[in-house]
């Protein structure tokens, strides 16, 4: 079997004296669709900020493609190929669509022009409004943005923080399929997300948390398929808000 293209063993992150993330530890395969999932607090969120080098871990180690990037800071790490996108799409409201493209394209050699052009194409309203600002976009239109704008800085593993977060079922169904076809497209996804049925139906494996622990991995399909881990962790509603 191949080595992941990431491995979290015994993670920590604490905030002052509290302890977010209590030593997880996880693998994500080349390749794969891999979701977070647990309610809010549960540490979600931590852990990929700690992995792209935005928070500091307290303990542990993360390999990427087998080098160790614990300490390494989130700069770096978009430029080895680690992108986020972050909670809240956290766009440049007075910019321009077309101005965030371009600061997301700022680490291409070559060809960004034809690159943005293929993000206009895959989201042809972010095409038409390209020079308006965008802050004037909904919460929709603002993930696609914020999705493009990861996108062309050509990632090898792209972390989605709550991608969801706050639209309207038809267009979580987009964006859902957008993430899909990032996946088959042969980026490597890891997926924080508060739809945690609908995360688990994406993805290829999922992980539990709860309280900063892992309580549960494993195939999405067999997560799914346990009635003790629906009514437990998932909802009857299928959601961990």
């Amino acid at each position: 079997m191949a080595d992941p293209i990431l491995r979290v063993t015994d993670l920590k992150v604490s905030y002052g004296k509290v302890e977010a993330v209590r030593g997880i530890s996880f693998d994500v395969p080349q390749g794969a669709l891999v979701t977070l999932v647990g309610a809010n607090g549960a540490g979600k969120s931590s852990i990929i900020n700690a992995i792209a080098g935005i928070v500091k871990p307290a303990g542990g180690k993360i390999l990427f493609e087998g080098d160790d990037i614990t300490r390494t800071g989130a700069h770096k790490l978009v430029k080895r190929g680690l992108v986020q996108v972050p909670e809240g799409r956290q766009v440049l409201s007075t910019l321009t669509i077309a101005e965030n493209l371009q600061l997301g394209a700022r680490l291409l050699r070559g060809g960004a022009a034809a690159a943005i052009d293929g993000i206009y194409d895959r989201f042809p309203v972010l095409g038409e409004r390209r020079q308006l600002p965008a802050g004037s976009l909904s919460g929709g239109e603002q993930q696609m943005l914020a999705i493009g704008r990861a996108m062309l800085a050509e990632p090898r593993v792209i972390f989605m923080d709550e991608p969801s977060m706050g639209l309207a079922p038809k267009i979580v169904d987009e964006i859902f399929n957008v993430i899909e076809e990032i996946r088959a497209g042969g980026t490597t996804v890891v997926l924080v997300e508060q739809n945690a049925r609908r995360a688990l139906q994406a993805a290829d494996e999922g992980h539990i948390l709860q309280n900063g622990s892992i309580v549960r991995s494993g195939r999405s399909a067999e997560l799914l398929a346990d009635d003790s881990i629906i009514q437990a962790y998932l909802g009857t509603g299928g959601s961990t808000k």
